[in-house]
């Protein structure tokens, strides 16, 4: 929009001066107060006293808090009524975006026109559109939000995702942490028992014991990192732990024994569990189309190689010498030492198995 103010009528025409009485506008608007702004010229700063009221007459400028871009407004919007209204300061810098052209009102006449009604009608009439756009952009944006956070709950207890969130740590920022502990669970003879299955019995089937499995990692701290196929990889350290280790192992006891509950292909489910503690990799990868956390490192393939053992030492859980040597001695008097194992990748690593029994 191009308001040419060249007549008490043209001004007469703008939304805020709808009604206003004509000698009121003669007393206080002139031709000094046209002003033009170039593209990322500041009109004025967060912080700011506020000195003029603004009135867009063509154009467009961004607004920002700090380095964050809010909203953009164009003519004939106004913009910085919230300062002289709350009688505060600026609450948000404002930039020209591109050639601006403005009708800067300066206080005193500000102050003098908000002596009138209409006018104060008028600009209450602004903050309220203003308010109501705000408002459907805040719904909108909890709901983009509600479906981000549900996506990051799936992966985290909701103490632990509220911890996060309240603290503000960015979990998924890509990190190396020192001693990250890693879980990997498999389904002994899964291939075996889905290829008499139809893709809806797998499904049926596989769903509860992974939402079981799922409830265990979180009730025991840990983050659900993936899930490949029937296999589970989770990880502690993304946030610090003292007890990572003793929740890690707690966490693969119970899941032996809540599998062993469950059927899958009218079997009960056997699984083994390798763990693992390490220097890891953790964090979101990829790029804006697709992003995923994840965790990388040699200690993740050693605690895969560590599950593949389980079934050959007649174990359901295999850990490595690093992990058994972070756990309580109570703990490690319940564990079967295997030295010199070949593992394929790496070489021959001492073992320790953990032959629980259900009734435990």
């Amino acid at each position: 929009m191009l308001v040419n103010l060249t007549s008490i009528e043209e001004i007469g025409t703008l939304p805020i001066f709808a009604k206003v009485p004509r000698d009121l506008i003669e007393q206080t608007i002139t031709k000094e107060m046209l002003h033009s702004f170039n593209d990322e010229d500041v009109i004025f700063r967060r912080g700011a006293e506020p000195k003029n009221l603004v009135v867009l007459l063509h154009g467009n400028v961004s607004i920002y808090v700090e380095n964050t871009f809010l909203v953009h407004r164009a003519a004939p919007a106004i913009i910085g009524e919230q300062a002289f209204i709350d009688e505060t300061t600026h609450s948000a810098t404002v930039k020209a975006q591109g050639y601006v052209k403005a009708l800067v009102i300066p206080r005193s006449a500000v102050d003098h026109l908000m002596l009138d009604t209409t006018f104060v009608r008028n600009l209450l009439k602004t903050v309220s559109c203003k308010l109501r756009e705000s408002t459907e952009e805040r719904a909108l944006r909890y709901y983009n939000e509600k479906l981000l956070l549900s996506e990051f709950r799936a992966h985290l207890s909701l103490e632990i995702a509220d911890s996060l969130l309240n603290s503000g740590i960015d979990y998924g920022k890509p990190r190396y942490v020192e001693d990250a502990v890693i879980l990997l669970s498999d389904i002994r003879s899964f291939t075996d028992h889905s290829a008499r299955m139809s893709p809806e019995e797998i499904a049926n089937q596989l769903s509860p014991y992974l939402s079981k499995v799922v409830d265990i990692i979180h009730e025991h701290d840990g983050l659900v990192d993936k899930f490949i196929g029937d296999a589970v990889l989770a990880v502690w350290g993304f946030i610090p732990n003292k007890n990572k280790v003793k929740q890690a192992f707690d966490c693969a006891t119970e899941m032996v024994r809540a599998a062993s509950a469950m059927c899958f292909g009218d079997a009960p489910i056997s699984i083994g569990v390798g763990l693992n503690v390490g220097k890891v990799f953790m964090g979101n990868v990829g790029s804006d189309g697709k992003r995923q956390f994840t965790v990388l490192g040699m200690p993740v393939n050693l605690a895969a190689r560590f599950e593949s053992k389980a079934k050959e030492l007649g174990a359901p859980i295999v850990m490595g010498e690093a992990f058994y040597d972070l756990l309580p001695d109570e703990m490690k008097e319940l564990l079967a030492k295997y030295p010199d194992q070949p593992i394929k990748g790496d070489r021959p690593q001492t073992l320790y198995t953990h032959t629980l029994t259900i009734s435990e």
